[in-house]
């Protein structure tokens, strides 16, 4: 992952796209708020697990979501 700047906006494709060429099985990311760069990782746990070492001192904030009946995906506060 690339550090972006600060006040540039950045687009689900442009993290999508980055992210892609270390991590290949992410499925798709999506912008949970646009205005602070909030998004969220969908993969396989396995993918999202390594993500999220990888990433745990890079980011402001890592949460996994893991829910019951629900899909998982990391949430990323850069």
């Amino acid at each position: 992952m690339e550090k972006k700047e600060e006040n540039k906006p950045v687009s689900a494709e442009e993290i999508f796209n980055d992210i892609k060429g270390d991590y290949p099985d992410v499925e798709r990311v999506v912008m949970e708020d646009e205005e602070t760069t909030v998004f969220c990782i969908y993969a396989s746990d396995d993918v999202l697990w390594k993500i999220f070492e990888d990433w745990m001192e890079l980011v402001t904030s890592i949460e996994f979501n893991a829910g019951a009946n629900e899909e998982h995906y990391l949430k990323v506060i850069p």
